[in-house]
């Protein structure tokens, strides 16, 4: 596998492995794929579709007068506030035997709901605020921070590796529930990534496709049947967006993403598909008098293609602590200025939720500020369970939000299996050194879905402490009697 990012012009040929998915029917116009003894149905686990965010749909409970709320544990408010409060925190309620094992106090054996894929290094952008940017430059041999970096084994992972690891992946499916995170880089930076999608699905794994769309192939991508395909946008002007994400004149990046939203859009429609179309606009002081032009290309692409957007999310860039400079322009008040667009009234909300009727989702406490410390109970974190990163080379990470750092790599899924990397030694002995670091307090994006699992157990453990887990119990009833499951793990 040879050949720059810019230069693919067609399918590429595998070689080494093979993809294919395995044997399927279609029943009622749904995919049909069979796993083990059990059979998937294609992004059909609610009758009514899937939610664009959770809470989107919640059940009638007509008869209730006092609804949990979703991050408090043990506490509970009236349905006018219920109906306001995010949902995000009760998806894990609807996983019985990962829930089961959280309110035994059983962390370290918790099954993964999902990895992050990191199989390729390689974009076509130079995002300064990217998060990986410090993987891309200096974790990894070689590096990828350019725009011309040729695909290799040094930087991409290819299809027989993808093979095993989604083998790997399917052997710790539990509560119906295994998913990728396709990201990068770029996925469509690896010409393997659309056939390791179907060969995925086949396996029961659900896919989420984070992409700055720029060479994204609709038609193969939706194919594949993710659950959501997103767009980084992140602004609407051509110079804005070429700067934002760091790349050089002439490159018509910006009018390729623009035509791609369209087709994508447009297809969705046509062929009604299931999967969650979603644009994210992230901001700093660079793009942030952009917005108003944001929300007009949004505009333009549901009239042109006659809707096929499902949600817009939004969020402030952050300078995460692994980054060695604040590469994202971040003014005393910028986040503040974000959150007034964002709000009920504000322009982006006017624009694209009461205009188009498009729900605009905030990423959950990223406008906020971080907890103190002392909203934890003791020293240790205890969301490392819920989702890990594999890399490029096989390289697997103790939680997705390490982005790569080696300190954090427990083990490789080239060498070993995943389920005894996954209850390995290793994993312990890595899990010790950066509980001495207590990084979930201090270095963990505190927008991070492993930050709100962490904060949300350790009121777990408060009650445990105090003999009071018949509390906690009787809460997860009613979280999941008042929620819907989503069928998948990718909202947080």
């Amino acid at each position: 596998m040879t050949g720059k990012f810019k230069s693919q012009d067609g399918p590429p040929q595998l070689v080494g492995a093979d993809l294919s998915p395995l044997q399927t029917r279609v029943e009622n116009g749904h995919v049909v794929v069979p796993v083990g003894d059990d059979y998937v149905f294609s992004n059909d686990v609610l009758v009514e579709g899937l939610q664009p965010y959770p809470g989107a749909r919640v059940p009638d409970a007509a008869a209730r007068r006092s609804f949990p709320v979703p991050d408090q544990v043990g506490a509970y408010c009236d349905r006018a506030t219920f109906q306001r409060l995010p949902k995000y925190m009760a998806q894990w309620v609807h996983w019985p035997s990962r829930a089961n094992l959280i309110l035994e106090g059983r962390y370290h054996e918790i099954p993964p709901v999902h990895y992050e894929g990191i199989f390729t290094l390689v974009c076509n952008f130079m995002c300064p605020h990217c998060s990986r940017r410090v993987t891309r430059t200096n974790w990894v041999d070689g590096g990828t921070w350019a725009h011309t970096t040729e695909v290799e084994r040094r930087n991409t992972m290819h299809p027989d590796g993808m093979k095993r690891v989604i083998d790997e992946m399917a052997t710790l499916r539990v509560d119906h529930q295994m998913g990728i995170v396709w990201g990068g880089g770029d996925p469509t930076a690896n010409p393997f990534t659309y056939d390791a999608m179907l060969y995925a699905r086949s396996m029961g794994i659900h896919a989420s496709f984070l992409t700055n769309g720029v060479y994204l192939e609709p038609e193969r991508a939706l194919a594949a049947e993710p659950i959501l395909i997103r767009i980084s946008l992140n602004c609407g002007t051509e110079e804005t967006y070429r700067k934002f994400h760091g790349y050089p004149k002439g490159l018509d990046a910006f009018g390729r993403v623009r035509s791609v939203m369209r087709r994508l859009a447009r297809l969705k429609v046509e062929q009604g598909a299931n999967t969650l179309i979603g644009i994210s606009l992230i901001m700093d002081e660079r793009n942030l008098s952009d917005m108003d032009a944001a929300a007009a290309e949004i505009a333009s692409v549901v009239q042109d293609a006659g809707g096929g957007i499902d949600y817009v999310i939004v969020r402030p860039v952050m300078n995460y602590s692994h980054f060695p400079s604040k590469w994202a322009k971040l003014d005393g008040d910028t986040t503040q200025r974000a959150w007034e667009m964002v709000e009920e009234g504000g322009t982006l909300h006017r624009a694209i939720t009461e205009k188009l009727g498009i729900p605009l989702v905030p990423i959950k406490d990223s406008f906020s500020s971080a907890p103190p410390a002392e909203s934890y109970e003791g020293s240790s974190c205890l969301a490392y369970g819920m989702a890990g990163e594999i890399r490029h080379n096989g390289d697997v990470q103790l939680c997705s939000d390490s982005y790569g750092n080696p300190e954090y790599t427990i083990g490789n899924v080239f060498t070993e299996t995943l389920k005894d990397i996954w209850t390995s030694d290793r994993r312990l002995d890595v899990l010790n050194q950066v509980n001495g670091k207590e990084c979930f307090k201090t270095s963990c994006p505190h927008n991070s879905r492993g930050h709100h699992y962490n904060r949300l157990f350790h009121q777990i453990e408060r009650y445990r402490a105090s003999g009071e887990m018949g509390i906690v119990r009787r809460w997860v009833e009613d979280l999941r009697d008042t929620t819907y499951p989503l069928g998948h793990s990718f909202f947080l």
